[in-house]
């Protein structure tokens, strides 16, 4: 292997870290995880140690090096790709001040209420691309910070997400771009600043927060002291990466208007490119600025997809896990292997998949997660498919509102860890019935990051460039039309179910 002939992709998810090594064509060479499962703490309340995040990544990336003979030589660069909306907060010493306050910490709805007050709704929608405030967004956040712990908000040197956490553990550099804050209610969605009225508003001042620079820059170097905590070399370039959903739309060549990239991660997460940003105030799709220069995105998505599946592992898939640890399969294979012989439908039961409320089609963070209609005969199978049927028609509700808005949907590609189901990318076609397509790198978002380094490391002359050289599609899935009517049934189902049960999820909306 040629010395600097790879790149090192980070992606930092909520329930999983990843590094990737990938030639310089894009060809995957070595892949290392690392999962950890962050509980609520009470009904709202949901933080984690940042240590999770670093020695999370520290980890992966000793691992994935040990793949790859003298690995860190042939490294040109690196870059992250990050989830938002974990709040992590420096001290004046440069340390953590407290726990971060996790993406799905709902305690700042006062604050929210109080933020969408204080502005015009249009002027919001305009200047963040944001139709909702929602206590889960960094603003509110800071906002119940300032006003329930004053003492630690006092002595706060930097706001970061974990993206920019980790290339600050990296490299020293206190740098972010505009994606991954796009729902922080705190960058203009087209100068790609901070915005000043908001910043005023919760009590930040600039210096306070990242450098907002373009992705694909050039922002530092692995210091020695992360060095040998990760095992990279000194001195290695570090990029500044994206949002996971940028990352993964990039990571699947999704880079130009009328692709769609529908990630079932942690998350589930249509990321649909545009010309111009789209305002949505009616179903409230989020507007976010894209990687691409000039670009945006609108990516309807709901904070629980691929994770109910691990959770259901988690919880109830004992056997699947030590049959898995004994014979080197996937504990998911062995879950789907056993559901694909459960008929579409699932002979009545249906799942709502909320374990951590709805964005959409509308917002219910009340809503949680429901199975109806089993009986004597159903078997573990029958729920294990209801899941996979259950985020299916999440992600068909979020293609029919693309169309909806009037947003081209070309080409569909199905990314993540749901991506490598065969099964499940089969029921989300037949649910859908629409072609879909499946890259070549399952991992995509770790790709995506893989290709920001590339470009910020001068390897290629731009992102579109750097994206046809690297990105390829595996295969396509059609759907079978003699299961439209099974799955338009349940897909009906699904929403009756949801409609009914709402008032009581709003009755019973945790205090």
């Amino acid at each position: 292997m040629a010395e600097r002939s790879l790149v090192l992709g980070l992606d930092i998810g909520t329930s999983t870290i990843k590094a990737g090594l990938f030639t310089l064509d894009g060809r995957q060479v070595a892949l290392a995880t690392d999962e950890y499962l962050v509980i609520p703490e009470g009904s709202l309340r949901v933080e984690v140690n940042p240590e999770v995040f670093w020695q999370g990544a520290c980890r992966v990336v000793r691992r994935v090096l040990a793949q790859v003979p003298n690995a860190p030589m042939h490294i040109v660069s690196l870059s992250v790709s990050s989830h938002g909306e974990t709040l992590i907060l420096l001290g004046s010493d440069g340390r953590p001040a407290r726990a971060a306050i996790f993406t799905t910490d709902a305690r700042a709805e006062a604050e929210a209420l109080e933020i969408a007050a204080s502005f015009e709704q249009d002027w919001l929608l305009k200047h963040t691309g944001q139709p909702e405030i929602l206590g889960l967004w960094p603003a509110c956040k800071i906002a119940w910070l300032r006003r329930h712990e004053p003492d630690t908000f006092a002595d706060i040197a930097h706001f970061l997400l974990p993206g920019d956490y980790v290339i600050c553990r990296l490299s020293g550099a206190v740098s972010a771009e505009a994606s991954v804050w796009g729902s922080s209610m705190m960058v203009d969605l087209c100068t790609r600043d901070w915005l000043e009225p908001v910043l005023e508003l919760v009590g930040v001042r600039r210096h306070q927060l990242p450098e907002l620079v373009p992705s694909g820059t050039l922002v530092g170097r692995v210091t020695a002291e992360a060095s040998a905590e990760t095992g990279l070399r000194s001195d290695t370039p570090i990029v500044v990466g994206a949002m996971d959903q940028v990352c993964a739309a990039i990571g699947a060549g999704n880079v130009r208007p009328g692709i769609v990239t529908a990630s079932t991660g942690s998350v589930l997460a249509l990321l649909a490119t545009t010309e111009r940003p789209v305002f949505d105030p009616i179903t409230r799709i989020s507007c976010y600025t894209h990687a691409v220069p000039g670009t945006y995105c609108v990516i309807p998505w709901n904070p629980t997809g691929g994770l109910v599946l691990k959770w259901f592992k988690d919880r109830f898939g004992e056997a699947e896990q030590e049959r898995a640890r004994a014979t080197g399969q996937s504990a998911y294979d062995l879950l789907c292997q056993d559901a694909a012989g459960v008929p579409p439908g699932c002979e009545g039961l249906v799942m709502l998949p909320h374990l951590q409320g709805v964005l959409f089609p509308e917002t219910d963070l009340a809503a949680r997660g429901v199975f109806f209609g089993f009986s004597l005969s159903h078997t573990r199978a029958h729920f294990t498919r209801a899941i996979l049927e259950a985020v299916a028609f999440m992600l068909r509700d979020g293609l029919e509102a693309l169309d909806n808005l009037g947003v081209k949907v070309n080409e569909v590609y199905v990314l993540g860890g749901g991506a490598r189901s065969q099964l499940w990318v089969q029921i989300k076609a037949d649910v859908c019935q629409r072609p879909l397509a499946v890259p070549e790198t399952e991992e995509a978002a770790v790709l995506g990051a893989g290709i920001l380094a590339a470009v910020g490391a001068s390897v290629y002359p731009d992102l579109i460039a750097a994206s046809q050289s690297m990105v390829r599609v595996a295969r396509r899935v059609q759907p079978d039309p003699a299961l439209a009517p099974a799955y338009e049934g349940a897909y009906s189902r699904y929403h009756a179910l949801y409609k009914q049960l709402k008032p009581l999820f709003d009755a019973f909306r945790p205090s």
